[in-house]
């Protein structure tokens, strides 16, 4: 008599992938980009490199062409800084898990060696016989250029946050660049508050369950979580069971997946992709939000409410009156009313020379500046109202970067101007940058556009944009609204 051999069917389970990264932080490039914004930004990114840390790990979208739904694991962290001047920073990082590598003055200029370090590294690891699939540079010196391109030659991913205006090859070399907008506001924790700027979060402490004590570091002793710990057990956050306190464990929630993950309903997904779109002062990238809506929706992904894509996923549901663009790299969410997506190509048809009142070289010159900067392309007009109104502004107001570009994106509206904060922003961290020092004495449209100016030429020369003799003084009568007198 013979018999069938009944074999069971193979468990098919979704294996999360992981890219292997590593992280090179050239702390005194990002430190100083980020004190002339604001110092606060500056003290926040060097005292508390675990938050972005974990921003990085569970919440930054991956480069193209990354697996996805590929998670980061950060297998290198490495922090190079001057021990000269940063070493009561060190504490932060080596706690956060950082490799330190001191890189002291070696000039009278105060000159270190930290970028031959970092490209020695990442060679070296390049040659390893672990395949690192991404190599994270926070960095704004153009000296990476060259190993960015052989990374690239060697099909590994490379991401970069640059504090400042990186040249157009070091960006052009990088596989994702990272918004310093949302780094600030998602990786450092900067949100933003009603009046639009963005402020520090709370402090930080250990997550307990809501109506228990929090602990603090003054807190920490062995009576305090002995009682915070009973505390626990009997409120039913660690319990199974009713505890005979009156309190009952908390109701699981229903589950999808085999019992993986919480499915939201409809309505929660469109009221949370709005109150992202609604935070952003730019156009959301879809990889970014599909990043998100994974981390806080696991049970989405890979089949999206039945769409078996993200983009028909979102193309499915009602968010009128946002819209989508899938021109762009990835696509972008964004509000017609706030947001404005800008297209490379297309970008070139904005200046309308008649109405500039411009002829033909100049149109040519604010063009050639435009592509190698970035610079708003503004008309006359708006840029003296931009101008106009930074003044006003902060005659009346205590500079602070994100609450003056509020106020002056508003005060341009009310004028009849249409300047998307994008451009204000632009124009602000151009005038920092390059040194200039609000509240001084100093807040007036000819000194302002002047430093602009100034900032602008720097950067064409570093970008090897020949111009002849008399551009800055062109540059100069376009920002400072005089075109045609």
């Amino acid at each position: 008599m013979c018999g069938w051999l009944v074999v069971p069917k193979p468990v098919i389970t979704r294996l999360e992938s992981f890219m292997k990264s590593a992280l090179f932080v050239d702390f005194d490039n990002v430190y100083s980009g980020l004190r002339k914004l604001d110092p606060s930004y500056a003290d926040r990114f060097a005292r508390q490199p675990l938050r972005w840390v974990e921003w990085l790990l569970n919440d930054l979208a991956p480069p193209e062409h990354a697996p996805e739904g590929a998670r980061r694991r950060l297998l290198v962290r490495r922090c190079y800084l001057n021990p000269q001047v940063y070493q009561r920073y060190r504490p932060a990082f080596s706690h956060a898990g950082f490799e330190i590598v001191d890189c002291p003055s070696m000039t009278s200029e105060g000159k270190t060696s930290t970028d031959i370090h970092m490209v020695l590294d990442m060679v070296d690891l390049l040659q390893h016989q672990v395949h690192y699939d991404e190599f994270i540079v926070f960095s704004a010196d153009a000296d990476f250029t060259p190993v960015l391109r052989k990374l690239r030659r060697w099909d590994r991913r490379t991401t970069v946050l640059a504090i400042g205006f990186p040249s157009a090859a070091y960006r052009a070399s990088a596989d994702l660049l990272i918004d310093p907008d949302l780094f600030l506001r998602d990786g450092l924790g900067l949100r933003e508050n009603d009046e639009g700027g963005l402020s520090p979060g709370p402090d930080d402490t250990l997550s307990i369950t809501p109506g228990l004590p929090s602990i603090t570091p003054g807190s920490w002793s062995a009576a305090g979580l002995a009682a915070v710990s009973a505390s626990a057990y009997t409120s039913g956050g660690l319990a199974s069971g009713d505890s005979g306190t009156g309190h009952q464990p908390m109701a699981a929630p229903r589950l999808v997946n085999g019992g993986n993950s919480p499915l939201p309903d409809v309505d929660t997904l469109v009221a949370r992709i709005r109150a992202e779109a609604a935070r952003s002062e730019l156009p959301v990238p879809c990889a970014r939000l599909a990043s998100r809506l994974m981390g806080e929706f696991p049970g989405l992904s890979p089949d999206w409410l039945g769409q078996g894509g993200f983009r028909r996923f979102l193309e499915s549901l009602p968010l009128d009156p946002l819209a989508l663009d899938w021109s762009g790299s990835g696509g972008y969410l964004f509000d017609p009313e706030r947001h404005t997506v800008r297209h490379p190509v297309a970008a070139r048809s904005l200046i309308d020379a008649a109405a500039w009142g411009v002829d033909a070289p100049t149109l040519a010159l604010i063009r050639s500046v435009h592509d190698a900067t970035g610079v708003p392309l503004l008309a006359p007009r708006d840029f003296r109202a931009l101008f106009d109104a930074i003044v006003a502004d902060v005659a009346e107001h205590p500079f602070q970067l994100n609450e003056t570009g509020k106020s002056v994106r508003d005060r341009c509206r009310d004028a009849g101007r249409d300047i998307s904060r994008e451009s204000v922003n632009w124009v602000l961290r151009g005038l920092l940058l390059c040194g200039h020092e609000f509240g001084q004495g100093q807040d007036d449209v000819p000194t302002l556009s002047y430093r602009l100016v100034g900032n602008l030429i720097n950067l064409c020369r570093r970008e090897q944009v020949v111009m002849d003799e008399g551009a800055p003084g062109v540059l100069q009568r376009w920002m400072s609204g005089k075109m045609g007198e």
